[in-house]
């Protein structure tokens, strides 16, 4: 079935729309606009720093052994 209806039909049914009530009564609920800041701190001048290090190179390791793998 192939009805054609014309632009200026189409917008006076959209019109229509927004005339429409809402029966469920909800309220309509959008979250509030909050700007998100992100400040980089590059001191790398903390306590655990040969942590850090270690935990680091351990991934870096295993990296290395990853990409060794051969698959036959």
């Amino acid at each position: 079935m192939n009805t054609r209806v014309s632009m200026s039909d189409a917008l006076s049914n959209v019109e229509v729309l927004y005339e429409l009530p809402l029966i469920d009564s909800q309220p309509s609920v959008e979250g509030a606009n909050n700007a998100i800041v992100y400040e980089a701190n590059f001191d790398t001048n903390f306590e655990d720093k040969a942590a850090y290090i270690t935990g680091i190179s351990k991934y870096i390791e295993e990296a290395v052994l990853h990409s060794n793998l051969v698959i036959d």
